[in-house]
């Protein structure tokens, strides 16, 4: 409970009051009071091929509650997020949040089961709710200047798309909330015109899911070599693409790219596993979620 207080504590002082600390972010744009009219930014236009799913937190770590607590506690958090939410449903993604604890519970699992890190849970909470990016946020007000930084990460790999940090001085008369909606609503415009066109390419080879796969049963080394070459082989051509982030004699750490229209759920491309797999070992699935498959061979 300290932990949480601490957290909420430092979400708010984040928002309304923090001095000294400087973005570190790429890109930084600073835009006087007084320039009002600027140019428009010429938004990237790509079209989706399948609507891509955002997970939107605040850029806390430690425990996943304490971020959602920010927000539900913090105004000008919730105003942060609410900017990000809308801006994002206006370009064609599905925007999905943390909120009951049941999510909390299983985000805590995943994480423990791939990560082992608390500094991974952006990570293990889009896995939950099958986002194919995260968007963390920050920002920071001192006197009449805000600074904002947004990160957007592969939610299946956690590895960074693009990142943008917007610093503005307040106008004259302008109430906080509307200063932290207009540095937001720039912010977002920027980062999502950076990933858009990349993020468009990913969804052309399908629909992501991370596969991690554990050999616990008592194979020889010619039995485990050849379960190896099975998967990177031939279950290999039954998906748009595989891609192998790591393996080792018993565990396998793989990136799949599926065809949606052959593969509804990630139910689906675990059968094929149980399948192919038929015949030199058992398949049994530990945790499955809509971008998450943790099975084990034995």
């Amino acid at each position: 409970m300290k932990l949480l207080n601490f957290l909420v504590a430092l979400g708010i002082l984040c928002f309304v009051g923090c001095a000294g600390n400087q973005p570190a972010q790429e890109t930084v744009k600073t835009v006087p009071a007084e320039s009002e009219e600027e140019t428009p930014v010429e938004l990237v236009r790509i079209p989706f091929k399948i609507a891509p799913t955002v997970l939107v937190a605040p850029a806390l770590t430690g425990k996943m509650n304490a971020n959602i607590e920010v927000v539900r506690s913090n105004p000008l958090a919730k105003t942060a997020m609410e900017v990000i939410n809308a801006y994002l449903t206006s370009r064609d993604y599905n925007v999905v949040s943390l909120e009951s604890q049941a999510q909390l519970d299983e985000v805590v699992e995943l994480q423990s089961a791939i990560a082992g890190n608390d500094e991974d849970l952006a990570y293990a909470a889009g896995l939950s709710v099958g986002a194919d990016i995260n968007i963390t946020y920050a920002g920071t007000i001192h006197e009449n200047e805000i600074v904002i930084d947004l990160n957007a990460s592969e939610a299946s790999t956690a590895q960074l798309l693009g990142s943008e940090s917007v610093r503005m001085t307040k106008a004259d008369g302008e109430s906080q909330r509307a200063f932290v909606q207009k540095a937001m609503q720039k912010a977002i415009v920027g980062l999502e015109n950076k990933i858009r066109t990349k993020l468009a390419a990913q969804l052309e080879l399908g629909v992501q899911y991370k596969v991690v796969a554990h050999l616990t049963g008592e194979f020889t080394d010619d039995q485990a070599e050849e379960i190896s070459n099975m998967v990177s082989t031939q279950i290999r051509k039954k998906f748009n693409k595989m891609q192998v982030l790591s393996m080792s004699r018993n565990t396998y750490d793989l990136m799949i790219y599926a065809d949606p229209d052959k593969y509804e759920d990630a139910q689906m491309v675990y059968g094929e596993f149980f399948e192919s797999l038929n015949g030199l070992a058992k398949v049994r699935k530990q945790n499955i979620t809509k971008k998450l498959i943790i099975l084990e061979i034995q």
